[in-house]
């Protein structure tokens, strides 16, 4: 074999080479874009995320839910606050609508499933004429009727069935690649649990 034909071999391979390596390269880059979550994802993230500390009950932010006055009350009538809270979002769940993206600016509803205070405090308003009426507490002590308010409260609470309320537009604006929500999720949980 001539050295003219060897050369000729191996530029053809290298030439095939080369063109395979620039074929593979531009599949790569067309995948890029592709690469890491997309905008939806990004979104669904950013609401998601603290909505799934409450659903699972994170003690940290459950705490942060009530103000410390709340958790003063609260400790006051001999139950724990964080006791408190948990039981009032058993059952919580939320469900996220179709998302809206406008260049920087996108919205999505969030639908809340929670107890309500609502209608935890009518069950205690009647639980406490019941009560009254019946004098079943007349002879106890402040200690006696303390622990039995505390011990009704969390009863009906855990009692209390979730409502799913209505609709709640959540806004959210891009900062470079990230979602930052507008609105306080925390907000919204609270008003869907105030009814």
């Amino acid at each position: 074999m001539n050295s003219k034909a060897l050369d000729f071999k191996s530029i053809s391979i290298r030439v095939a080479c080369v063109a395979a390596v620039m074929i593979a390269a531009g599949f790569l880059l067309l995948g890029l874009p592709g690469c890491g979550p997309s905008n939806e994802e990004r979104i669904e993230q950013a609401i998601s995320q603290p909505l799934e500390a409450i659903k699972a009950k994170d003690e940290a932010t459950l705490s942060s839910l009530l103000s410390d006055d709340a958790k003063q009350q609260i400790s006051d009538t001999g139950i724990d606050p964080i006791a408190y809270i948990s039981a009032y979002l058993d059952g919580f769940d939320y469900a996220l609508g179709p998302i809206d993206i406008n260049k920087d600016t996108a919205t999505v509803d969030l639908t809340i499933t929670c107890k309500t205070t609502d209608s935890i405090f009518a069950a205690l308003d009647q639980k406490a004429k019941e009560d009254f009426e019946s004098s079943a507490s007349a002879n106890n002590t402040e200690e006696q009727t303390k622990s039995e308010v505390a011990e009704n409260t969390l009863d009906l609470i855990n009692a209390a069935a979730p409502v799913q309320h209505d609709p709640i537009t959540i806004t959210l604006h891009k900062v470079d690649k990230s979602w930052i929500v507008d609105d306080d999720i925390n907000g919204a949980l609270l008003k869907a649990l105030q009814g």
